[in-house]
């Protein structure tokens, strides 16, 4: 089989170098991107996930190629799997025709009754419209369309594509046979069901996590006032059958990076157009975008006027495991503290100090080493939460601070905290004692 994987950043590179490794599977990448193409055929994907350097290299050459040729790529192909990261602004609002109109260019080049498979995060209803777009324009040819919601995480992208809990197809039902072919060469855990499902299927997944979520910090934040552990009731409430113990209701930060919050926009949009009100959608987004300046908030209560002083911050990728910057709740942090005046000073073990953006350099100094971030700052963030930050409270670094304000929203340095109880002023999410660490 010959699958042609169109859009190549975190989603269409996974996707491309997994297939690569099926062995009933050849594979074709294509973007419009040069830059990106030359890169990936040497190896070198856009975006850090571990274990796809080595997947591309090991398949670049034999079974994987990428091109930015629309007609050879697309011409050939048995199948066209759409894989954009669909963008979204500063407001989760996604830009649809960014794909939809990508996708549109490869109808003419269209010549055999193809499966076409769409699984960027698209709006219900999109996919119908690229299939009635195709065939009110071209009738040669009667290609069939699917929508496969993806289910990615960044840093264990390709664990979860090859070893997936289950995947999600949307089809019509007299095409379910030509995508069966395809996705058995993946897994045997297959659920079918009509296209706009399949969509509404994604938009539902992400708009109940991104309310899970919500409410921990919700609970939370109400935890810090009235002496409870937001940690505790985590327990409580994972312990609970009709929660179970995958729930997401663990406390922390304000939910970033557009993948969820692009869904709670979408299904609020729905809502708007058909006149039906999604009170509490609509309040998902409120509550987390209030949330996001809940670091900002404790280092104004712990220190007042931010003018002039240093803030450190430990963490600026979008997570751990990658090198994304983009929707980066740290890098937004950064940036409200720049405005609030103070001096901002951050360390990631991902990012080649060189090779950044000099927007960042506005508003960051990029530091070399955790030791900088600590010397002579007035408080500490720990943003991203990376392996190598453990352990890194030590009474040298604590000795380099003008004053031992901690503010850990996840309670990442938990357990070094019992090390430095009464040396620090350690803020955790959601835990009311937090308040009572500290020895003046």
């Amino acid at each position: 089989m010959k699958v042609c994987v169109m859009g190549l950043w975190h989603l269409g590179c996974v996707v491309s170098a997994c297939l690569s490794e099926i062995k009933e599977i050849t594979v074709t990448g294509l973007d419009f991107d040069n830059t990106n193409i030359a890169n990936l055929n040497n190896g070198i994907p856009p975006i850090f996930e571990p274990g796809l350097v080595e997947l591309i290299q090991k398949n670049i050459g034999g079974s994987l190629k990428y091109t930015d040729d629309t007609e050879t790529a697309v011409s050939n192909a048995d199948y066209l799997w759409i894989a954009y990261d669909t963008p979204v602004d500063e407001n989760d609002n996604a830009d649809v025709s960014a794909v939809v109109d990508k996708v549109v260019k490869t109808f003419p080049y269209i010549n055999t009754n193809m499966g076409i498979i769409v699984s960027s995060q698209l709006p219900v209803g999109t996919t119908r419209h690229l299939k009635n777009t195709y065939f009110e324009n071209f009738s040669a040819f009667k290609p069939v369309f699917a929508y496969s919601p993806e289910n990615l995480r960044l840093g264990r992208a390709i664990d979860v594509f090859t070893n997936p809990d289950r995947v999600v197809i949307g089809t019509d039902y007299v095409d379910k046979d030509v995508f069966e072919k395809l996705f058995l060469c993946i897994t045997d855990k297959l659920e079918w069901m009509c296209i706009e499902s399949a969509e509404m299927t994604k938009h539902a997944i992400n708009a109940f996590l991104a309310t899970s979520a919500v409410f921990a910090n919700e609970i939370a934040t109400l935890c810090e006032y009235v002496g409870a552990d937001a940690k505790e009731v985590e327990r409580g409430l994972k312990t609970e059958q009709r929660i179970g113990s995958k729930a997401y209701v663990a406390p922390g930060g304000a939910i970033a990076g557009g993948t969820l919050n692009r869904d709670i926009v979408f299904l609020n949009k729905l809502g708007d157009e058909l006149k039906i009100k999604t009170d509490l959608l609509m309040g998902v987004k409120k509550s987390n975008d209030k949330h996001k300046s809940w670091h900002k908030n404790k280092l104004k209560e712990e220190l007042g006027d931010l003018k002039n002083k240093k803030i450190g911050i430990l963490g600026l990728t979008y997570k751990a495991g990658t090198n994304t910057l983009r929707r980066s709740l740290a890098v937004e942090l950064c940036r409200e503290l720049s405005k609030e005046g103070a001096y901002v000073f951050a360390y990631d073990p991902s990012l080649n100090v060189a090779e950044l953006d000099e927007e960042y350099n506005s508003f960051i100094n990029i530091s070399d080493s955790i030791e900088s971030v600590f010397d002579n700052s007035d408080g500490v963030v720990i943003c991203t939460e990376w392996p190598e930050f453990k352990n890194c409270l030590k009474i040298t670094r604590l000795n380099l601070m003008n004053n031992r304000l901690i503010i850990d929203s996840n309670g990442f340095f938990d357990d070094e905290n019992e090390l430095f109880r009464g040396q620090i002023k350690h803020i955790i999410l959601g835990k009311g004692d937090s308040r009572d660490e500290t020895v003046k």
